[in-house]
């Protein structure tokens, strides 16, 4: 099926615009044969539920849907769950659904981005999930080769796709990472059991948009966790690699989840997302059998704690990151860094910010050398 079909649906409504154009030029795409082959659909068109969670990106969720609209696979229902907006999302969304009844618009009262995800969970029908959040994107041939991919690979639960990331001001970007060195981040691993966890356990391994999942391991695994955000999406991960789940990767042209970087991004609140990490870990540590990825889980605990704690002491409350670093020196098992954990606790509320930071990002020996110095001098 081309893509200027899929296209015809909503191409009347007026002047195409340059983000439509764009969706259509990759059209022209070459799919690497031996996955094609491999990925090709088969006879059964299973209905995939895409989960779109927005709230105030009014802005932006028009691309969003506009790239749902684009797939090659014509089979799926979005069911986009407004958190509460105050800005135009609801207007803009009831737009599409008019003109798309493939597209439904569901409200709820503000309660965050994992219960917005389990609200859609709960009105999806589809054999398969796909996740995507109001300011992403996916490129057309993503649900065609991973919905082929899995009608043909019963063995695999989720199967996922590589990354990129655009500005709003350049949707034609398409960077590896966020980072200033624009390098790849994602592993990208195939397989299942202690293999899969032990690198989840590290990292996370995949953008929310990357994978298309069985609704059968999301029955199993459970609901997102609505504490976590924004990392509700890794615990899933993890939830799903503890129990077992087999993970592929999908090298495929033209299956890329596309990340939008912008200010209002989730992903750019540095302290929410170290509290998340350091609740996500707690949590895991109950769930993991395997002693050597325990061992593990509670040594990047402990790290968490570290940088949490001083992040908090810097820029947020002194006696929150007091507590954390002395949870933090707990924790550690390294003699030489747990003092140094103690000491910088310790330290926090009677030091400037400038001081504390100078310790903190200094050897044990330095920053003791330091403190002594200055107590002498005083």
């Amino acid at each position: 099926m081309k893509l200027r079909s899929s296209l015809s649906s909503w191409r009347g409504r007026g002047r195409e615009p340059e983000f439509v154009a764009f969706l259509k030029r990759v059209s022209t795409i070459q799919i690497n044969s031996e996955i094609d082959a491999d990925a090709a659909p088969t006879a059964s068109h299973p209905l995939v539920s895409v989960i779109i969670p927005t709230f105030n990106y009014g802005q932006f969720i028009g691309q969003t849907l506009e790239s749902v609209q684009a797939q090659t696979y014509q089979n799926w229902e979005c069911v986009v769950v407004d958190d509460d907006s105050t800005d135009n999302t609801p207007q803009v969304v009831t737009r599409y659904a008019v003109g798309d009844n493939r597209i439904k618009y569901l409200h709820q009262i503000n309660q965050r981005q994992a219960a917005a995800r389990n609200h859609g969970l709960q009105h999806a029908t589809g054999k398969y999930v796909q996740f995507l959040d109001a300011d992403d994107l996916i490129e057309p041939y993503k649900l065609e080769r991973q919905v082929g991919y899995l009608e043909q690979h019963p063995e695999v639960d989720i199967v996922y796709s590589s990354v990129r990331y655009f500005s709003s001001e350049n949707i034609h970007e398409r960077l590896f990472s966020m980072g200033k060195d624009n390098s790849p981040w994602m592993p990208e691993v195939s397989g299942a059991g202690q293999d899969i966890l032990s690198l989840l356990v590290r990292a996370n391994i995949m953008a929310v948009n990357s994978p298309l999942v069985r609704r059968s391991v999301v029955d199993d695994v459970g609901p997102f966790d609505h504490k976590l955000p924004p990392l509700e999406d890794w615990d899933f991960w993890l939830r799903c690699a503890v129990k077992g789940k087999r993970f592929q990767h999908d090298k495929t042209n033209g299956t890329l989840a596309l990340v939008r970087s912008h200010p209002a991004s989730s992903s750019r609140n540095k302290t929410r997302m170290m509290r998340a990490g350091v609740r996500m870990r707690r949590k895991l540590e109950q769930r993991i059998d395997d002693a050597e990825i325990r061992k593990l889980n509670r040594e990047l605990m402990s790290e968490d704690a570290w940088c949490l704690g001083v992040e908090e002491v810097l820029h947020g409350s002194v006696l929150r990151g007091t507590g954390g670093l002395i949870e933090a020196g707990i924790g550690e098992r390294r003699l030489n860094h747990r003092m140094k954990m103690f000491v910088c606790a310790f330290i926090a509320p009677f030091v400037s910010k400038q001081r504390f930071q100078v310790v903190a990002s200094s050897s044990i020996t330095s920053s003791l050398t330091g403190i002594w110095r200055r107590s002498g001098a005083e």
